[in-house]
């Protein structure tokens, strides 16, 4: 009885497994994944830095941020069919920092 309990719990866990391959395949499809260099102005400090990156980080759509003080740029790689330009500068400006241009 145990092992077909087992068998039934192992082909149960392997079946959900492989639905959810298939979602995540039909999503990453759907996805229109792009990257863009943000100049940002106002960034003094480190603390500056992990503001920002949290800030555009907690956007929906967001696959990657990374920050940048030495030379003041965010690079941000986001789905577009999910979240536009303007609301990642707009993220950055609620954090008290400017986007001085995009690259």
């Amino acid at each position: 009885m145990k092992k077909v309990l087992f068998l039934l719990l192992a082909i149960g866990l392997f079946a959900c497994g492989s639905a959810e391959k298939k979602t995540d395949a039909k999503s990453a499809a759907a996805a229109e994944v792009t990257e863009v260099s943000l100049s940002i102005g106002g960034m003094t400090c480190e603390h500056c830095v992990m503001s920002v990156e949290k800030g555009i980080g907690s956007l929906e759509g967001i696959e990657a941020v990374k920050v940048t003080l030495s030379d003041s740029t965010a690079v941000v790689k986001y789905n577009a069919s999910v979240l536009k330009l303007d609301d990642i500068k707009e993220a950055v400006k609620k954090r008290g920092y400017e986007v001085k241009s995009t690259e």
